[in-house]
């Protein structure tokens, strides 16, 4: 048996493949930053879709996920496939830009 892990960011709204997963995240919210407990969670969709063969058409896709993942809880709402795991590890969020000063 192997294994691979593997790490990578997906912008909001933007698909992302892994082999034949297409990860969708629609929405990602952290906890304040003075919470006793910071969290991070994130409403996405897995489909997955096998790559087209040469000359062939690519079978049709499905969705196999459709939910709310949770950084400190990633047991709670797992993806079930047979082949791979996924979990979210924390939602990036850029810092807000601070007004210009007035002169």
């Amino acid at each position: 048996m192997t294994t691979e892990t593997m790490r990578f960011e997906a912008p909001v709204g933007q698909p992302i493949r892994y082999k034949t997963l297409i990860f969708t995240v629609r929405a990602c919210e952290t906890t304040a930053a003075d919470e006793v407990a910071p969290d991070s969670a994130a409403y996405m969709t897995v489909d997955t879709q096998p790559k087209a063969l040469p000359g062939r058409v690519a079978p049709p896709g499905r969705q196999v996920y459709k939910g709310w993942m949770y950084a400190n809880s990633p047991g709670l709402n797992p993806l079930q496939h047979p082949v791979y795991d996924a979990w979210l590890i924390a939602c990036k969020t850029s810092s807000p830009v601070a007004p210009a000063a007035k002169r």
